[in-house]
């Protein structure tokens, strides 16, 4: 089983804390088979540059940074990876797209929890096949 813990969900707008159980589903959803624990980070903008910098020597904001962790025997509880979310990008994004900040929310989530699975988004052909899948799960949770 994996477990999925939210840090920081205060972060999120008043309405949308009661719903930050859906994006720990959206990491779920993406990690099938998956057993131990992943931490999904929210992130302000300050953090999630440092956090870019310092792990990728990128220095801007971005959307989402996954962590994985090598791997283990899958007891309960042992560190699986890491997502790291910024919600003010998001909800630029979310503008920007015209959709509902919970969606990009769950969306990011889902886009992290992928590369834990191992999938890749630098080539054409496997993004496409990445983002379909991060669409079918925000459409299983969002019914949108």
């Amino acid at each position: 089983m994996l477990t999925v813990r939210v840090l920081n969900p205060g972060l999120l707008p008043r309405a949308l804390r009661p719903k930050a159980p859906l994006l720990a589903r959206a990491v779920r959803l993406a990690l099938p088979r998956a057993r131990g624990e992943v931490s999904l980070l929210l992130l302000k903008d300050a953090e999630m540059r440092r956090l870019n910098r310092r792990a990728l020597s990128h220095d801007y904001v971005t959307d989402v940074l996954s962590f994985p962790y090598a791997e283990g025997t899958g007891r309960p509880g042992e560190p699986f990876g890491d997502v790291a979310v910024c919600v003010p990008q998001a909800a630029r994004q979310a503008r920007e797209l015209g959709h509902p900040l919970l969606r990009e929310l769950v969306i990011l989530a889902a886009h992290g929890g992928l590369h834990l699975a191992g999938h890749d988004d630098h080539a054409p052909a496997r993004r496409k096949r990445m983002f379909a899948a991060q669409e079918r799960i925000a459409r299983t949770l969002l019914g949108k």
